[in-house]
C-alpha cells in the first residue's frame, strides 16, 4: 500500500499543480495571508508537535485547492511542511512521496529553487536515517554546487535553506562517517561566520546550535585542542538551554537533544580529567541552570551521565519520533552496560521489542539493539540469539555496503571536483590522469576485496565468540549437575571413610577435567599438538593411572595392540581415561575390556573400544549420550549404600561433553571423520568406540 502511494500520489499532486501553473489572475492579498498564516502555524509546530503541524499544512493545502488555484507557492510550501512532518515521525514513505510532488513540480512559480532544496534536504536526512549516505551526500553535493548558498537572495526560506544545510552536512559528518578533523573544524567556522545570516526562527537556532555542539563534540578526540572544543560544545549546550528557558519557546524535543549530548560527552572515553578541569565553570553554570529552570536536580544524581541520557530518552519518548526514541534507548542501554547495570540496560533494550514501531526505521541503531540484546543476555533461548545475532549481521553488512559506497562516492565527486577545474588549465594531461584514475580504481578494488575479507574473519570470529559462550553455558550446568551431589556428601558426617575416600577421587577427576576442558576450548589455553601415538604406550598409561575400586569384584583387560594413531598423545590418555573411568563407575561387577583394531569401513582409522558388564543404558539415554543440552540419569548399578541407609550416586555427563569435544578437535585437526559413539543394552553393558586417524594413514594417504 505503502508503496502504490508513493508511486500514484506525486502524479497526483504534480497533474494539479501543472493545471493550477498557468498564467492567471493575481492572487487576492487576504486570501494568500491566510494560506501563509496555516503553513507558518505548521511550520512553527515542525519539532514539538508534527501531527498539528501536518493537520495546518492540510488546511492551507484544502485552503489553496479550494480558494487559490494559482497560488503554487503556498501549495510547495504545504507540501514540503507535510514532508517534514512525516520526516520526523519516521513515516518515510509518506515523506518521500510529499517530496517527490516537490521535485517533480515544473510550473512557474518564484519559491520553486529553494523550495525543491529544502525538498532534497528533507529526503536527505531521510537517506541518512537509513544509511544511505551515498544518496544524502550526493544530494548535498548537487546544492552545494547549485549556487544557492552562494546566492542574494533573502528572506526566511532561503535562510532556512542554507541553515538546513549545514546541519544536514554536519549531521552526516559526525554520526555516519568520519571526515577529517580539519574538515569538520572548517566547516564548523565557516558555520559559525554565517550564524547571524541565517536566522529564520527560534527552532531552527536550537537544531544550528545542536549540530555546532556536537560537531565540536566530535573533534574532542584531538586531544591537543580537547579543552578548546569541549568550551565550544558546552557553550553551544548552554545557548539552547537558554533558548528553551523561555515557556514561550521550550520544547521536549530540543530539550531532550541537549540532555543526551551532555551524557554523550561526560561519557566520552576521549575526555581527558584536565579538560573537564578547564570548562569546569561551564558546566556548573549548565547543571544549575537545568535545575533552576527546568526543575532536574542534576548535582544530586549519584551518576550524572546516566541522570542526563535518562531524562533525555524519557523526554524522547514524548514524542511520536520512532527514530528519536529508538537511538535514546539504544543510547542509554549502552551506557548501563559500560557501567555494568546489565539488568537496567536489559529494561531499555525491552522497550524497543514492546514498541515494535521503533524496528525498521533505523538500521544502524537497530544494529546496536541487537548488539545490547546479545551483550544483555535478553534471549530466552539459543534460537533468539542465533535470531538476534543474524539479524545483527545483516544491518553491519548493509551498514557496511553503505559506508563503501559513501567513500567510493567521495572518491569519484573529490575527482570530479578537481578535475573540473584542472580541465581547463592541464586538458593536455588527461590522458595521464586517465591512467591514474585506473590505477587509483584498482587499489580500490584490492583494498574493497581486503575490506571484505576482514569483515569476513571478524563475522566468523564473532560466531565463534557465540558458540563458545553457549559451549560454556551448557558446560556449566553440566559441570553443577555433576558436582552437587558430591558436596552433599561430602558435608554428611555419617559417610563412612571408604566411601568418602571414593567420593573425593571421583571429585578430584571432575576437576581435572575442568583444568582441561578449561585448556581446550579458551584459545590461549591447550594447544594441539598432533603426533604418531603408539596405543599400547598409551593403554599402558591409562592401566597405570586409573583407579579400580571394586576391588576383585571387577577386571580390568587392555588387550595388546602395535596400533598406532595420529593425534595429541595427551588428549587421546585424556578421553581414553575418562571413558575407562565411566565404565568402572557403571559396573559393579564383571569385567572391562580395552582394544583397538582397525576399522572395518576405513583403513584411514583405528577404532578404540571400552566395553563393559555394567547396567547399560535405554534406547533414549542412548540416544541422548552426547548431547549437552540434554542430562543422563544416574544408574542404579552406580549407585552405593551405605549402612546408615546413604544412597551415593555419582554424577555423570561432563567427562563425556570433554571426550566429544576432544574427538571434534581430531576431526578438525587431522583427517575428518573421526568420531565417538556407543553401543548398549539395559542389563548387558556398555561398549563405548571412538575413531581417529590411523598412525600411518598420512604416509598412506
Amino acid at each position: 500500500m505503502h508503496k502504490i502511494i508513493r508511486i500514484l500520489l506525486p502524479a497526483l499532486l504534480c497533474l494539479l499543480a501543472a493545471s493550477c501553473s498557468q498564467p492567471a489572475a493575481e492572487v487576492d492579498g487576504w486570501q494568500r495571508s491566510k494560506a501563509d498564516r496555516l503553513n507558518k502555524l505548521a511550520f512553527q509546530r515542525r519539532y514539538y508537535n508534527a501531527e498539528g503541524s501536518e493537520r495546518y499544512a492540510r488546511q492551507a493545502l484544502q485552503f489553496i485547492n479550494d480558494s487559490l488555484p494559482n497560488y503554487d507557492n503556498g501549495r510547495l510550501r504545504a507540501w514540503n511542511n507535510i514532508a517534514t512532518s512525516f520526516c520526523f515521525r519516521a513515516m518515510h514513505d509518506s515523506a518521500i512521496a510529499y517530496v517527490d510532488s516537490v521535485l517533480a513540480y515544473n510550473g512557474r512559480c518564484s519559491n520553486r529553487e529553494v523550495e525543491q532544496t529544502l525538498a532534497q534536504l528533507v529526503k536527505a536526512k531521510l537517506l541518512q536515517r537509513n544509511c544511505d549516505i551515498a544518496g544524502s551526500y550526493q544530494i548535498l553535493y548537487n546544492i552545494e554546487n547549485s549556487g544557492l548558498l552562494e546566492g542574494n537572495e533573502g528572506g526566511m526560506l532561503y535562510n532556512l535553506a542554507r541553515s538546513e544545510f549545514y546541519i544536514t552536512t554536519t549531521t552526516l559528518n559526525y554520526h555516519y562517517r568520519s571526515k577529517s578533523q580539519y574538515q569538520q573544524a572548517e566547516l564548523l567556522t565557516e558555520m559559525e561566520q554565517r550564524r547571524d545570516k541565517l536566522r529564520c526562527d527560534y527552532a531552527e537556532d536550537m537544531s544550528f546550535n545542536y549540530a555546532l555542539a556536537y560537531g565540536y563534540y566530535s573533534l574532542c578526540s584531538d586531544t591537543a585542542m580537547q579543552g578548546r572544543y569541549l568550551g565550544k560544545a558546552l557553550h553551544y549546550c548552554a545557548e539552547n538551554l537558554h533558548l528553551l528557558g523561555d515557556s514561550n519557546r521550550f520544547n521536549t524535543y530540543h530539550l531532550g537533544d541537549t540532555y543526551q549530548l551532555l551524557g554523550f560527552m561526560l561519557w566520552s572515553r576521549h575526555m581527558k580529567a584536565s579538560s573537564w578541569l578547564d570548562n569546569a565553570v561551564a558546566l556548573d553554570s549548565i547543571c544549575r541552570y537545568v535545575y533552576n529552570t527546568f526543575g532536574f536536580d542534576i548535582a544530586s544524581e549519584a551518576d550524572t551521565t546516566f541522570a542526563f541520557l535518562r531524562e533525555a530518552t524519557s523526554l524522547f519518548f514524548l514524542h511520536d519520533d520512532p527514530y528519536q526514541r529508538l537511538g535514546a534507548i539504544v543510547s542509554t542501554g549502552r551506557y548501563c552496560m559500560v557501567r555494568g547495570d546489565t539488568a537496567t540496560a536489559r529494561n531499555y533494550f525491552y522497550e524497543a521489542l514492546i514498541d515494535s514501531t521503533m524496528l525498521g526505521i533505523a538500521p544502524k541503531f537497530e544494529a546496536m539493539l541487537y548488539e545490547g540484546f546479545l551483550t544483555a543476555g535478553c534471549a530466552e533461548n539459543l534460537n533468539e540469539v542465533a535470531q538476534w545475532t543474524r539479524h545483527e549481521i545483516e544491518l553491519l553488512n548493509y551498514i557496511k555496503q553503505n559506508e563503501r559506497a559513501d567513500f567510493m562516492l567521495q572518491l569519484e565527486l573529490s575527482k570530479t571536483r578537481r578535475d573540473s577545474r584542472l580541465f581547463m588549465i592541464f586538458s593536455v594531461v588527461l590522458a595521464v590522469l586517465s591512467l591514474g584514475l585506473v590505477v587509483t580504481l584498482v587499489l580500490l578494488r584490492r583494498r574493497t576485496k581486503a575490506l571484505q575479507r576482514e569483515t569476513t574473519k571478524l563475522q566468523q570470529a564473532k560466531q565463534q565468540d557465540i558458540e563458545r559462550i553457549a559451549n560454556v553455558e551448557t558446560c556449566l550446568s553440566v559441570l553443577r549437575h555433576d558436582i552437587t551431589p558430591f558436596i552433599s556428601y561430602l558435608q554428611n558426617d555419617k559417610l563412612p571413610d571408604e566411601l568418602k575416600h571414593d567420593v573425593t577421587n571421583q571429585l578430584i577427576r571432575t576437576f581435572e577435567n575442568i583444568k582441561n576442558w578449561t585448556n581446550l576450548s579458551i584459545p590461549s589455553g591447550l594447544q594441539f599438538r598432533a603426533t604418531i601415538v603408539h596405543l599400547q604406550e598409551l593403554f599402558d598409561r591409562v592401566s597405570a593411572s586409573i583407579n579400580n575400586f571394586r576391588g576383585d569384584a571387577l577386571s580390568i583387560h587392555f588387550v595388546s595392540t602395535s596400533l598406532s594413531a595420529h593425534g595429541d598423545n595427551q588428549l587421546l590418555e585424556i578421553m581414553l581415561r575418562n571413558l575407562v573411568n565411566n565404565a568402572i563407575q557403571y559396573t559393579a561387577q564383571g569385567s572391562i575390556s580395552v582394544s583397538a583394531r582397525p576399522w572395518a569401513d576405513d583403513d584411514h582409522f583405528v577404532q578404540v573400544s571400552i566395553a563393559d558388564t555394567g547396567c547399560g543404558m535405554s534406547a533414549d539415554e542412548l540416544e541422548n549420550l552426547f548431547r549437552t543440552d540434554k542430562k543422563l540419569k544416574t544408574a542404579p548399578t552406580a549407585d552405593h549404600t551405605t549402612d546408615n541407609g546413604l544412597n551415593i550416586q555419582y554424577g555423570t555427563g561432563f567427562g563425556l561433553i570433554l571426550c566429544r569435544y576432544i574427538i571434534k578437535k581430531h576431526d578438525d585437526n587431522t583427517r575428518r571423520g573421526c568420531r565417538i559413539w556407543a553401543e548398549s543394552e539395559p542389563g548387558k553393558g556398555s561398549t563405548f568406540h571412538f575413531l581417529v586417524e590411523r598412525g600411518n594413514a598420512t604416509q598412506n594417504a
